[in-house]
C-alpha cells in the first residue's frame, strides 16, 4: 500500500459510535468512507448520504461489492465474529468496538482470524488515547500503587435514552462489559493485569421493567499481579456521569476524571492539575489505527484484540462472582 494513496474505509453499524467514527474518519487526511452498512437501511442511507458513501442493508453485500483497507465495526458484541473472520479472509484491517466479544471462545476465534491473516487489528478503548491518561501514566512510572478505585455511573434506568440493548444481557453483557470495562481497562494500561474479582450486584430501581436484566447497582474488588488492590462502584441508575480511575501510593495520590476531563492529586510533595480542552480520544485512537493500516504497523495501535481479549476475562471474572458471591480468577 502507498503511503500516499487514500485509505478506503467502511463501516458496519450505523449506530451512535458508528457515525462518531464515519464523522472522524472525514477529518483524517487521506481516508475516504466508501461503504456503510446496517440491519436498518434507513440509517444505513443516512449515514451514506453524509458522508458519501454507498448503503448497504448487510454486511455480506458490502464484502462482496467492496474491498476496503479498512472495516470499522460498531455493531451489537453479538454480531462481530462473522464479520471479522469475513473480513481478515480478504486481509482487511478490522477495528471493532468495546467489547470485543461477550465470552472468551469468541475473542479468541477473532483474535486468531486477525493473527493468521496478520492484519492492522485494534479495539475501541479511547481513554488509553487520553492526554490524562498518558501524564498520569508518566508520572507513575518506577512508583508502587498500592490501592485503586474506579467508578462509572450513567442514567439508563433513569432517562431510558440509550439504545435498549445495553441493559440487556444476552446482547450487551450487562454493565461491566457496556460500561465498566472502559475505566477498568484504563487501570489496566496504567497498572499491569488483574488477577482476581469478586462482587455483589443487585435491580434496585425500576425492577418493573422486565424486558431489561441488567442490574442498576454494583461494587466489585479485585486484586493486580503487583499485588496491589482495587475497589469498584457501578450504577447504571445515577443522574451524573461519571468515569473516574483514582490510583494510591504511599505518599502520592492521582484522579483521572474523565467525565470532567482532568487529572489532579499529588506528587513528591507538588500539586497536579491538568485539564484535557477537548474530548479528542477517538479521533486519536481512529487515527492510530489508520495510520497502522498506512504503515503496516500495529505500533501505534495501544489496545489489539489481544490485549483486549485480557479485559474482557477481567469483566467476566467480575460476572461470574456476581452469581457465585466468591472471589474469580481471571482466565485467559
Amino acid at each position: 500500500m502507498s503511503s500516499d494513496r487514500a485509505l478506503s474505509v467502511a463501516i458496519v453499524g450505523c449506530g451512535q459510535m458508528g457515525r462518531k467514527h464515519a464523522i472522524n474518519c472525514q477529518h483524517i487526511e487521506g481516508v475516504s468512507i466508501v461503504a456503510v452498512a446496517d440491519v436498518d437501511i434507513g440509517r444505513a442511507e443516512a449515514l451514506a448520504a453524509e458522508v458519501r458513501a454507498v448503503p448497504y442493508s448487510r454486511f455480506d453485500e458490502l464484502i462482496e461489492h467492496v474491498a476496503p483497507d479498512a472495516l470499522i465495526v460498531t455493531t451489537p458484541p453479538t454480531e462481530r465474529l462473522h464479520i471479522v473472520e469475513a473480513a481478515t479472509s480478504k486481509k482487511i484491517a478490522v477495528f471493532v468496538e468495546k467489547p470485543i466479544a461477550l465470552d472468551l471462545s469468541t475473542a479468541k476465534k477473532m483474535c486468531h482470524a486477525a493473527h493468521e491473516a496478520s492484519i492492522i487489528n485494534a479495539v475501541g478503548f479511547q481513554l488509553r488515547y487520553s492526554p490524562l491518561t498518558q501524564h498520569a501514566k508518566t508520572l507513575i512510572s518506577g512508583r508502587r500503587v498500592t490501592h485503586v478505585r474506579t467508578a462509572t455511573t450513567t442514567d439508563y434506568y433513569l432517562k431510558m435514552d440509550m439504545p435498549p440493548w445495553f441493559l440487556q444481557r444476552r446482547l450487551s453483557g450487562g454493565p461491566l462489559l457496556e460500561q465498566s470495562l472502559h475505566v477498568f481497562d484504563a487501570a489496566r494500561y496504567l497498572i499491569g493485569d488483574i488477577t482476581e474479582v469478586t462482587g455483589r450486584g443487585d435491580r434496585l430501581i425500576r425492577p418493573d421493567l422486565a424486558q431489561f436484566d441488567s442490574e442498576d447497582t454494583m461494587v466489585l474488588a479485585y486484586r493486580f499481579g503487583n499485588g496491589a488492590l482495587g475497589t469498584h462502584i457501578d450504577s447504571c441508575a445515577m443522574g451524573e456521569f461519571n468515569w473516574e480511575v483514582e490510583l494510591f501510593g504511599t505518599d502520592w495520590r492521582l484522579l483521572v476524571d474523565y467525565a470532567r476531563k482532568c487529572l489532579r492529586g499529588h506528587v513528591n510533595g507538588k500539586a497536579v492539575q491538568l485539564e484535557a480542552t477537548e474530548d479528542e480520544t477517538h479521533m486519536q485512537e481512529m487515527g492510530a489505527f489508520l495510520g497502522a493500516v498506512r504503515h503496516r504497523k500495529n505500533d501505534g495501535v495501544l489496545s489489539d484484540f489481544a490485549n483486549a481479549t485480557k479485559t474482557l476475562a477481567v469483566m467476566l471474572a467480575g460476572d461470574r462472582s456476581l452469581r457465585t458471591g466468591v472471589w474469580e480468577p481471571v482466565n485467559e
